[in-house]
């Protein structure tokens, strides 16, 4: 193998595989990437066994050939080179670093040692927005709970239906749903749980990305985008999925509510905020809602450092309720929210509350139950 390469796009080639957590103690060659000439290519491979992705950058390709090498080692040698353009050349299992400066040498190891990483078939394409599918999971990537015995909860549920995709998380205390549209129309509906570290890969791999490809088998996972230069793959991500049913949460979505109150973000953010600086050791805050007066409360104390009280005057449709919420799970639903403006509504004391800012989003959280 040799070629010449920008510089920089070798940079962000490496910053995008490196993404990919490779350590595994007991699988040394995971902790390398597998660098091949692919026409005008350079391609780079990393995997985990787990995931795996591929970046293509353009190369001036001179000879075709493959190295494989350790990829910390091999961006921190690229990071402190000076020079625009640089040459790679492989020597056995060596790899070649020239720039006009700088000659060196790094020592690599057997490419047919690195794993295979899949590839999809003939399967149908589900086209996507890359940031706008990164924003969505960016709002509830942090729910799941990892749990031995229930696998399914440790991952993000994916159902691709008609026109629209939605995300749902739960910890079996909150839930939240996102939905956003379909760039192209889907023969049938198709339903996945894909787990947590995969949906964080994604965030970072392709939030910069436009439109993106999805594919999946039973147990698999594709996404690609392309460059914008030429019709050629640019990254192909794949990741294992969860096996399970997820829980039908439609079922726990409340369909009736006794309360109804409308929200401005910031101000309701910063009293929570400043609330659960005197919230004792289970975290609770509570908040009655006052309709003849037309405000919320919200109250909350700590042996150690004193009482927190606030209101806020607010419109108010319903029943009054006191409700005590821990205040985490209530400072990640009202900071997931985007819209200056929300409703927050309420079942009763002890049933499951609703922060709803629009028909695309919602975030379900349960209260703490009175002892």
């Amino acid at each position: 193998m040799k070629l010449k390469i920008l510089k920089e796009n070798l940079e962000k080639g490496l910053e995008v595989v490196n993404r990919i957590p490779l350590r595994k103690l007991s699988l040394p060659i995971l902790s390398n990437i597998l660098l091949e000439t692919e026409k005008n290519f350079l391609k780079i491979s990393a995997t985990n066994l787990e995931s795996g992705i591929i970046y293509w950058t353009l190369a001036k390709v001179e000879e075709e050939g493959k190295v494989c090498i350790n990829a910390k080692f091999f961006f921190e040698v690229i990071s402190n080179l000076k020079e625009e353009t640089i040459t790679l050349e492989s020597e056995n299992n060596f790899l070649k670093i020239e720039d006009k400066n700088v000659s060196l040498k790094i020592k690599g190891v057997n490419t047919e040692e690195f794993p295979i990483i899949p590839q999809k078939d003939s399967l149908e394409k589900i086209s996507l927005d890359g940031e706008k599918l990164c924003n969505a999971l960016g709002k509830i990537i942090n729910i799941p709970s990892q749990s031995l015995g229930r696998p399914e909860i440790s991952g993000i549920y994916f159902s691709f239906e008609d026109k629209f995709l939605k995300l749902a998380a739960t910890d079996s205390f909150r839930l939240a749903e996102k939905r956003i549209p379909l760039l192209n129309t889907i023969t049938k509906n198709y339903s996945l749980i894909l787990p947590q570290n995969a949906a964080r890969e994604i965030i970072g791999i392709f939030e910069r990305e436009g439109e993106i490809n999805f594919y999946f088998s039973v147990n698999q996972i594709f996404i690609e985008s392309f460059t914008k230069e030429l019709p050629h793959q640019k990254i192909f991500f794949t990741s294992k999925l969860i096996e399970g049913e997820y829980p039908n949460y439609q079922e726990i979505i409340p369909k009736k509510f006794k309360t109804k109150i409308h929200l401005d973000k910031s101000e309701f953010l910063s009293q929570i905020k400043t609330a659960s600086l005197f919230s004792g050791r289970i975290n609770e805050i509570k908040l009655k809602i006052d309709k003849k007066m037309g405000k919320l409360e919200i109250l909350s104390e700590n042996p150690d450092y004193g009482e927190f009280q606030s209101q806020i005057f607010t419109k108010i449709e319903g029943d009054d309720i006191s409700i005590s919420f821990n205040y985490k799970f209530l400072l990640d639903g009202i900071s997931s929210i985007e819209e200056k403006e929300f409703d927050f509504l309420f079942t009763d004391s002890e049933g499951p509350a609703i922060l709803k800012p629009s028909e695309d989003y919602f975030y379900i959280l349960m209260p703490i139950k009175s002892s």
